[in-house]
């Protein structure tokens, strides 16, 4: 595999066969650790652990339109992170405002309206202070590309951009890809960084109502 966009044709190539952890090995040519599936209303979604600590997500969806045929599925390729959250988040670059790439946040479900306001009057600000710094480091490699961050209490992932059959991007060079997924690893295990992150992290667990997250 060359490109993402080889990455793409092996997810499709998978995709139409009875998937085994033994094909997929042949496919991709890494070991594998665990994978799942799971049915959705218009597809399915895989999801393949490696033991090189990268995740594929492969989403497989019904195209109606038959001028889109090769338009059927999209991976996003991710590697595992020692990153954790007490709130989950997903945090990306996005495009440019004056020149500067600019941040996106989400946050997971919050089901008590008050305890969402709180998070928004005080975490988010928060969040966003210690990721502004880098994050044009986490700029991609073509106009709509970028990379991202996503942490729970359990797992932590930094990811690509998700890869469909007309993304300019899926010329990316995988292994470009993968580099810099790498290389977004050690930016964040940096002491600075974590140490933000955790006391962050002491902040929350110390006002009101938000314990138990």
């Amino acid at each position: 595999m060359e490109t993402m966009g080889d990455l793409l044709e092996k997810v499709r190539e998978l995709g139409s066969m009875e998937i085994t952890e033994e094909r997929a090995k042949e496919l991709f040519g890494w070991n594998i650790e665990d994978m799942s599936a799971r049915k959705l209303e218009d597809g399915s979604f895989v999801i393949i652990a490696f033991d090189n600590k990268l995740i594929l997500f492969s989403r497989y969806f019904l195209n109606l339109d038959p001028l889109e045929s090769e338009d059927n599925c999209e991976v996003t390729l991710a590697l595992r992170t020692g990153l954790r959250s007490r709130v989950k988040y997903n945090i990306y670059y996005s495009g440019y405002i004056h020149g500067q790439g600019y941040i996106r946040l989400r946050l997971g479900d919050i089901e008590n309206r008050m305890i969402e306001k709180l998070l928004e009057d005080f975490y988010v600000p928060a969040l966003k202070a210690i990721y502004k710094p880098i994050i044009e480091q986490f700029k991609g490699f073509h106009s709509k590309d970028y990379f991202g961050a996503e942490a729970d209490n359990s797992h932590g992932e930094i990811y690509y951009s998700s890869v469909r059959f007309r993304s300019e991007y899926k010329e990316a060079r995988i292994w470009d890809v993968i580099s810099k997924l790498h290389e977004l690893d050690a930016l964040l295990a940096q002491p600075d960084i974590r140490r933000a992150l955790a006391e962050l992290d002491l902040k929350l667990s110390l006002l009101p109502g938000v314990m138990w997250l």
